[in-house]
Order: structure tokens, then C-alpha cells, then sequence
């Protein structure tokens, strides 16, 4: 007597893998909070991210005394994440444990955003290697218990990811405009997705997903317009260009803060405006680069060595800033060396595959941004996770081929 299956076990079987994909990065976060960095202090980045966010919890809405010490409306950061945590403040309350208490849910949901992304791509083996991996990865770990973007970025990019694959290009484009509101970095992935899109669905797809992404952003530029002083997504980019490019940075061979520094007050360099402030800075950087264009490949090739942790000794000032525990990030920088491998190598095999070709645009993409400009171990966010899929999609692809090779049962 034949029997139905259940509801229930159906039910099972198709949450169990993602459930514990989301129970182990759960745990894990909970043990690298609790036994590797059990005090936190938001310093740097994070420390002006909570800045923003509690003037938002407070009312005085979304300001900050940085680049200029008096507090004023400001565009240094994309807005997103310091509203969210601002938000999040306003709820529960202004602690620091708040805000990494955030960062822990958004890196939960990465680790099963990279488990429906793989497994889309390559079935449930892939989705549980690549699930797995984001879960307990060392890179990734370090950004979910500090109050910075990295997590919020990678919700959004794969779900981005996860839009597209199901040809959903509105939601693609909302999620796209609200990580161009998160991560700065991100603000010409519009135009690598569009030629995607151009290619799997047609122009007419590909202009509607601008036309999204860019109504998404839209109201940010107008409120900068209004209250900052000029139409930008940020201020900061003269800040990176400077911070690489000026003729201070290039006599250290090294990064210099514009802010700091007194040369840049010497040449008349003002923060009272920050619109200004980051064309002044723009200027300086391109004059600088235009009659010492080398200047460019060398940036690069220093980048590439602290980005790829070629010299892990470069990056030890960033780690700090960011929060990250030195020893525990030693330990895992083998680690780190065979995911990127093997990560690269899983996504060229399948990268006929119209999906994996974007994920391989999309890597290369961040990997250049932070090669030109600053590369602090955890803007690698993007290309630590990706490579995770990758591993996944690797391990998919030998079992497929282990299979395929194997002898069939001949009946007797």
C-alpha cells in the first residue's frame, strides 16, 4: 500500500538545510563575540557610523562633527546602515552591544543568502558548502559583531544576486539602489548589472533597472543638494582619492588621513564645506596623479599585496581600527588563501553559466575599486563571500563530474 508523503516531512525537507546553515552562523557568532573579541570599542569608521546613528536616535537628525568638528548635516557616509542602526538604537535602546547584536542577525542571514544563491546555482551540496563556509569563515566572522556596513551590504548583494537569478529586476533594482546607499564602493555596480541584464533580458529591462536603482538613490542626492550643499552620493571620495593619490601619500608611499594632515590645511584645504572640501581633495589627487601618472600602477601593486595578504603586516593599523583580534586573524589567513583559490576556480569553471559569469563580474569588480583605492581587509567583504560560493560551486562541480564518470549498474 502506497502511503503520501506528509506535509510536514516535505515541510523538513526543504528547511532543514537552511535552517542550519543559519543555526551554525548563529553559534559561531556567538562564540567569536563571546571568547575572541568580548570587549568592543567602535573606533574609526564604526565609531563615526554610531556617531550618525545616535544623532538620527536622538532627533538631530543625520549629522556628525567629521570632516569639520562641528556638528552639521553631513554626506561622508551612505545612509542606510546609519539609519538602520539609528533606528535600531531608537527601539532598543543606545548600547554598543545593540549595534553588534545587529551585525550578528545581518550575518546570519549572509550565511543563508549564500546557501539559496548556490544552491540556485548548483544544487543543495553547493548550497551547504557555500552556506556552511560564510557561517564559520574567519574574514566574515570578523565583520558581524562591529558596527560597521559589511554585513548590510552582503544582504543586499545577494539578494540582488537572487533577484536576478529569478529574472525579478525590480526587486534587483531597489536592492542594488539600497546597497549604492550602503557601501560607497558600490556606486558603479549599476552600471555592471544593466550590462547584464542588456545581455540575459534585453535594453528595455536593463534601462528600468537604472531607472529603479536610480529612484532609490534619488532622494538621498536631493537631500544632499538641500542640506549639504551640492547633488553627491557622498563626500568621502575625495577623502579616498587623496588618502592615496595627494603628494603627501605619495612621499610616504603609503595612506594619509586629508583630515590630519597639515599639508592639506597648508594648501588652503578647508572642511567648512564638505562639498568643497571633497572637490579640493579631488583636485589635489588627479593633479597630483596627472603629472605622476605611475603613481596609479604603484598604488595598485601595493593594494593588491595588503588586499590579497601577501604582506598581512600592511594591514595590521586597519585590523585595529576595525576591531578585529590580530591572533585570531593569523590563524585564519591559511584559510583565507585556499577559500580565494578554490573560490576563483569554482566560479571560472561554471562561468559559462550566465549567473556565474555576473558573480565573477561582480568579484572583479570590488577586487578593482579596492586595488585603486583602500584596501582595509574587511572591504573584501564582497570578495570573501563570492569566493565562498565559489567553493561551494566547486565542490558541486567534481561530485557532478565523479558521478558522471562512474560505471552504471547493469541489471542482472
Amino acid at each position: 500500500m502506497l502511503t503520501r508523503p506528509s506535509p510536514t516531512s516535505g515541510l523538513v525537507e526543504r528547511w532543514w538545510r537552511p535552517v542550519a546553515v543559519g543555526v551554525a552562523a548563529l553559534v559561531a557568532r556567538a562564540l567569536y563575540w563571546a571568547l575572541v573579541v568580548p570587549t568592543y570599542y567602535a573606533l574609526s569608521d564604526a565609531s563615526h557610523y554610531q556617531q550618525i546613528a545616535r544623532n538620527l536616535a536622538e532627533g538631530r537628525g543625520f549629522a556628525a562633527p567629521f570632516p569639520s568638528p562641528v556638528l552639521h548635516a553631513t554626506a561622508f557616509r551612505p545612509p542606510l546602515y546609519p539609519m538602520l542602526l539609528g533606528a535600531t538604537y531608537k527601539v532598543f535602546g543606545d548600547d554598543v552591544a545593540t549595534g553588534r547584536a545587529l551585525s550578528v542577525v545581518l550575518g546570519v542571514a549572509v550565511a543563508v543568502l549564500a546557501y539559496l544563491l548556490a544552491t540556485r546555482i548548483a544544487g543543495p551540496l553547493a548550497g551547504l558548502v557555500a552556506g556552511g563556509l560564510v557561517a564559520v569563515y574567519p574574514p566574515l566572522l570578523a565583520n558581524d559583531t562591529v558596527t560597521l556596513t559589511e554585513p548590510l551590504s552582503l544582504v543586499l548583494l545577494l539578494g540582488a544576486f537572487l533577484a536576478l537569478a529569478g529574472r525579478r529586476w525590480v526587486w534587483a533594482g531597489v536592492l542594488v539602489g539600497l546597497l549604492v546607499l550602503t557601501r560607497a564602493s558600490a556606486q558603479y555596480l549599476v552600471v555592471v548589472v544593466a550590462l547584464w541584464l542588456l545581455w540575459q533580458i534585453g535594453w528595455r529591462r536593463a534601462l528600468g533597472f537604472v531607472g529603479i536603482a536610480g529612484l532609490v538613490v534619488a532622494p538621498w542626492i536631493v537631500r544632499n543638494e538641500v542640506q549639504v550643499g551640492g547633488p553627491v552620493l557622498v563626500t568621502s571620495n575625495g577623502f579616498n582619492y587623496a588618502a592615496s593619490y595627494s603628494p603627501p601619500a605619495q612621499a610616504t608611499a603609503g595612506f594619509v588621513d586629508p583630515v590630519a594632515d597639515p599639508w592639506f590645511a597648508e594648501q588652503g584645504v578647508t572642511t567648512d564645506h564638505e562639498v568643497v572640501w571633497q572637490r579640493q581633495l579631488q583636485r589635489i589627487a588627479i593633479d597630483n596623479l596627472k603629472e605622476n601618472p605611475r603613481l596609479l600602477g604603484a598604488v595598485m601593486k601595493r593594494n593588491f599585496l595588503s588586499y590579497f595578504e601577501l604582506t598581512p603586516q600592511k594591514n595590521d593599523v586597519a585590523e585595529y581600527f576595525d576591531g578585529r583580534n590580530k591572533d585570531f586573524r593569523a590563524a585564519g589567513l591559511p584559510l583565507f588563501y585556499v577559500v580565494s583559490v578554490l573560490g576563483l576556480v569554482g566560479m571560472g569553471l561554471r562561468w559559462r553559466e550566465p549567473l556565474v559569469a555576473l558573480l565573477l563580474a561582480v568579484t572583479a569588480y570590488f577586487v578593482l575599486t579596492s586595488l585603486v583605492l583602500v584596501t582595509a581587509p574587511r572591504l573584501r567583504a564582497p570578495f570573501d563571500a563570492l569566493c565562498c560560493i565559489g567553493v561551494g560551486l566547486l565542490v558541486a562541480w567534481v561530485v557532478e563530474r565523479r558521478r558522471a564518470r562512474a560505471p552504471s549498474a547493469v541489471p542482472a
